[in-house]
């Protein structure tokens, strides 16, 4: 894994960034291969839909992927490209992945984690753990992981007390004039939010294009929940219990559910991904609801490699492999990432 500490404005970040690690953001633009099977026309179209978008509510996202090119001897097309790859290719042909899980009370307070699973398999190679100082009255500074030459964040924490984890949600549509990609808001309550509140507050001033998250939040007062997040559809779970957990497929009802249930029908082409995610689920409601509230147990359920949904996936699934874990301890203020395959590696600890 990739360690980097970027200070500054948005570009000067995003060319540090880019400037830091080349080769690593080269490799991982070549990685995103689903891109390249999009027509000229279709991306022209894709990309000026993206940056009208950002251009609108998050021009200082355009200037840090701009940073990242510049950086990187790369084009600002390229960089959009390997950012905004979901948005780009459409629901209909990206995969959703991940697990996410918080315990409300834990021998760390309030915790949250997650399993990072992508199908490239060279992504160690390009996977990245981030310091982001940002300018004053630029946002809070943060740490964050996810992949070099992006501005996606598998996890995060910041200064503020604010974590989260990220999930995908396969969804359809959207309302181009008016929506944002995906990281802009993902990554987003990292830089702009303060608790779970706020967050919650935050992201229902937006709306994604076309490719819907969960996002797995917790605070430094102790507050825990999950957002579901589509195309004009959010929906907020506090658990009931003193846990939530969450895969890939809508666990809400009403608007969110009714925008979803084409995707969770077909699961975006591939009806065995929906039966992977709510194998997934079936695991962690078996393991979680008794599990012990500890940092321990946490790296257990996330190393978990059934026979049946694990949680630690090694390509059942179309290649999806679980390439790192994360944790996210606010009331400690730390986070705690693995170097390698959760089965193995350990998981690092880093302070915010």
């Amino acid at each position: 894994m990739i360690k980097i500490e970027c200070v500054g404005s948005a570009y000067q970040i995003g060319k540090q960034h880019g400037k830091s690690c080349p080769d690593a953001v080269r490799t991982s633009h070549a990685a995103w291969t689903p891109v390249k099977s999009v027509d000229a026309q279709q991306m022209k179209s894709g990309i000026n839909i993206i940056e009208k978008g950002l251009n609108n509510h998050f021009p200082e996202i355009l200037e840090e992927m701009q940073g990242i090119a510049d950086g990187a001897d790369l084009t600002l097309e390229q960089v959009i490209c390997m950012n905004m790859e979901f948005e780009l290719v459409s629901a209909a042909n990206a995969l959703p992945s991940c697990s996410n899980i918080g315990f409300k009370k834990s021998d760390q307070g309030v915790l949250i984690g997650k399993t990072a699973d992508w199908y490239p398999d060279n992504s160690n190679e390009f996977t990245l753990a981030q310091r982001y100082i940002p300018d004053t009255n630029q946002g809070h500074e943060f740490f964050h992981f996810g992949c070099a030459g992006t501005l996606w964040s598998e996890g995060g924490l910041n200064k503020s007390g604010l974590a989260m984890v990220l999930n995908g949600l396969p969804t359809w549509g959207g309302a181009p004039e008016r929506s944002v990609p995906t990281l802009a808001l993902s990554r987003g309550v990292l830089q702009w939010c303060r608790d779970v509140q706020d967050a919650v507050d935050w992201l229902q001033r937006y709306d994604v294009l076309n490719w819907g998250f969960n996002l797995t939040l917790a605070d430094a007062t102790g507050a825990l929940c999950y957002v579901e997040v589509a195309p004009g559809a959010q929906a907020v779970h506090y658990p009931v219990e003193d846990y939530v957990i969450h895969t890939n497929h809508c666990l809400q009802t009403g608007p969110l559910e009714r925008q979803l249930k084409p995707a969770n029908t077909e699961m975006i082409g591939y009806p065995d991904l929906l039966e992977n995610s709510k194998s997934r689920y079936d695991t962690l409601m078996k393991i979680v609801p008794e599990a012990p509230r500890s940092l321990e147990s946490m790296e257990s359920i996330l190393r978990n490699r059934s026979t049946e949904g694990a949680i630690s996936q090694a390509g059942e699934s179309h290649g999806l492999k679980t390439v790192y874990a994360v944790m996210v301890a606010p009331q400690t203020g730390t986070i705690w990432g693995t170097e390698d395959f959760p089965p193995d590696g350990p998981f690092e600890p880093y302070k915010i």
